[in-house]
C-alpha cells in the first residue's frame, strides 16, 4: 500500500509542477540573449530555453523527497525526472536545416530538467539525513 500511495503522491506532484512550469518562466522570457556558436554557447541555449521546466523540475523533486515516506524517499524523484524527460513538450519547427549546435541545444533543453531533479532530491536527502544524525541523541 506504501508503494502505491507513494507513487500517487510523485505522479502528483508532478502534474502539479507541470502547472508551475509557466509563472517560473515568465521573468526568463523578457531577456533577450545572443548566443554564440560554440559548444558552451549550445548548452547554455538549452539551459536557458528549459529554466521554467527545470525550476518546476527542482521543487517537485526536493517536495517528493520530503513528502513521500520511506528509507529511500529520493529514489521517487527518479519517476519524476523520467516524467519531465519523456512527456516533454517541446516542439522544435527549423526554418533552416539544424545545426549540431542547435541538436546539442536541443537535447540539453530535454534532459537538464531531469537532471536538476534529480540532484535536487538527493542532496536534500543527503542533508535531511546529515540534520538526522545531528539531531539523534547519543547513545
Amino acid at each position: 500500500m506504501t508503494t502505491f500511495r507513494n507513487l500517487l503522491i510523485s505522479l502528483g506532484v508532478f502534474w502539479l509542477s507541470f502547472w508551475a512550469v509557466v509563472p517560473l518562466e515568465w521573468p526568463f522570457m523578457k531577456l533577450r540573449i545572443v548566443y554564440g556558436d560554440g559548444v558552451l554557447s549550445a548548452i547554455g541555449m538549452g539551459i536557458m530555453d528549459s529554466i521554467g521546466r527545470t525550476l518546476a523540475a527542482i521543487l517537485a523533486g526536493v517536495l517528493v523527497t520530503l513528502v513521500v515516506s520511506g528509507r529511500k524517499s529520493e529514489l521517487w524523484a527518479l519517476l519524476v525526472a523520467t516524467l519531465y524527460v519523456v512527456d516533454s513538450r517541446v516542439r522544435y519547427h527549423w526554418y533552416l536545416p539544424p545545426t549540431s549546435w542547435d541538436r546539442l541545444s536541443q537535447i540539453v533543453n530535454f534532459i537538464f530538467p531531469g537532471i536538476a531533479c534529480i540532484a535536487a532530491a538527493f542532496v536534500i536527502a543527503r542533508l535531511r539525513r546529515k540534520r538526522q544524525k545531528i539531531v539523534a541523541p547519543a547513545d
